[in-house]
């Protein structure tokens, strides 16, 4: 009795020492090749992306994905609950999140995308996209999806190879001084505004908002003297990082110039950029009267401009 305790011991210690050797390690820089896996087509395009980076420790895995001109990382709990990963906007947009996670399946790890929040949305939307990460040797991984063409789903696949090619650099944040909030928190600086023209020089001024929609609202401002238009301006203010941002492209400039949301009340939102020359901060204020009140500044050795405009 005591002899079958002792085999029936080393049965269950060899059984989980083999469990835990066929978890591999998927860790490495990736990069998909056009090679087709050996059991499904080809996808038509890469299913995790060109390039992508997975840091794999135990059941801790971290997963780097470009996006854009930067790149997105997360890290997931293998079995473990839902993950919530910002896919920063660029220009006009608006933040994203996926909501993720990963799990085993046998000797694959299954990552599920299971909703995305789009900008503006008051709920995420429900997804089940499944991808299942294979690996099929030392150097190759292969990646398995539900590719849908015509109306029909199928199941196809992407293999990637050991790279070293380096990555983008991490999406950047906000700085620690922004100001928590939603683009309806500004909803009120959405109208048609025109300035009675300067005493000086006879010019008006416009600036026309469309209400919120998509975590953005976008601007056109320009200042009229006589007949002929002098200057003009795109803006735009969008969620960003669970703050905003508002962008400025005077006379159509490209890229556009950030300023981020530093302070805000039921009145009033000032935006700032410390390093920017002039301005470093602008301020919109709703006044007693309805009409809204606009100041640019710079160095405290430099003038404030303020513009009062009245609802059209």
């Amino acid at each position: 009795m005591t002899l079958f305790r002792c085999c029936g011991a080393v049965v269950l210690l060899a059984l989980a020492s083999v469990s835990a050797q066929d978890k591999p390690n998927l860790s490495g820089a990736w990069i998909a090749v056009k090679d087709a896996p050996g059991t499904l087509p080809a996808a038509p395009s890469a299913i995790l992306g060109a390039r992508m980076e997975i840091r794999h420790k135990g059941d801790s895995f971290t997963f780097v994905r470009p996006r854009g001109a930067f790149s997105i990382e997360a890290t997931y709990p293998i079995g473990g609950p839902e993950v919530r990963v910002r896919s920063p906007g660029t220009g006009c947009q608006g933040d994203a999140y996926f909501i993720d996670r990963a799990s085993w399946e046998g000797t694959a790890v299954v990552f599920t995308t299971t909703g995305l929040h789009s900008a503006g949305a008051a709920l995420p939307s429900k997804l089940d996209i499944k991808r299942i990460l294979r690996l099929e040797g030392p150097d190759t991984l292969v990646v398995e999806g539900t590719i849908v063409q015509a109306g029909q789903s199928s199941q196809m696949g992407t293999v990637y190879k050991r790279s070293t090619e380096a990555l983008p650099p991490p999406a950047s944040t906000l700085p620690a001084t922004k100001a928590a909030a939603k683009i309806a928190d500004v909803a009120w600086i959405a109208s048609n505004w025109v300035s009675d023209p300067a005493p000086s020089a006879g010019a008006t001024t416009e600036e026309r908002w469309t209400p919120p929609a998509g975590g953005v609202m976008l601007a056109l401002s320009r200042t009229i003297r006589g007949p002929s238009m002098t200057a003009y301006e795109f803006l735009c203010i969008a969620e960003r990082d669970g703050s905003l941002v508002y962008n400025a492209m005077p006379n159509g400039r490209a890229p556009a110039t950030e300023f981020v949301l530093t302070n805000v009340t039921a009145d009033s939102a000032t935006f700032e950029n410390p390093s920017h020359d002039y301005p470093k901060a602008i301020k919109y204020t709703r006044r007693a009267d309805g009409s809204l009140e606009t100041a640019t500044s710079g160095a405290p050795n430099q003038r404030t401009i303020t513009v009062v405009l009245k609802k059209q």
